[in-house]
């Protein structure tokens, strides 16, 4: 029986399921989220979704979703601090649907 490296093969799958392996720093995102937030944050705000190197967050309120607007930079500034500078080209909020 071979065994292959684990890099090996998470490079496979991604490629299987069309996800661009070089970036698959960008997907430590969804867990790193509430350090990235903060708590305060993370309770309303969460990553759901990247595309094309944009970070989507769907927001469950109204009032903080005219905050993270505010905090977009901020935000920008911790995801490059905590992952890697540059990972993402933009983040896009929006209201999630009820």
């Amino acid at each position: 029986m071979a065994f292959y490296s684990l890099q090996r093969v998470l490079k496979k799958v991604l490629k299987d399921c069309n996800l661009p392996a070089h970036n698959i720093d960008a997907y430590r995102v969804f867990h790193l989220w509430e350090e990235i937030a903060g708590e305060g944050l993370a309770n309303h705000a969460k990553p759901v979704r990247i595309d094309e190197r944009i970070l989507y967050v769907e927001v469950d309120d109204p009032v903080w979703l005219s905050q993270v607007r505010y905090m977009k930079l901020d935000i920008m500034a911790k995801i490059g601090v905590t992952i890697k500078k540059g990972i993402f080209k933009d983040i896009r909020f929006f209201l999630k649907n009820r």
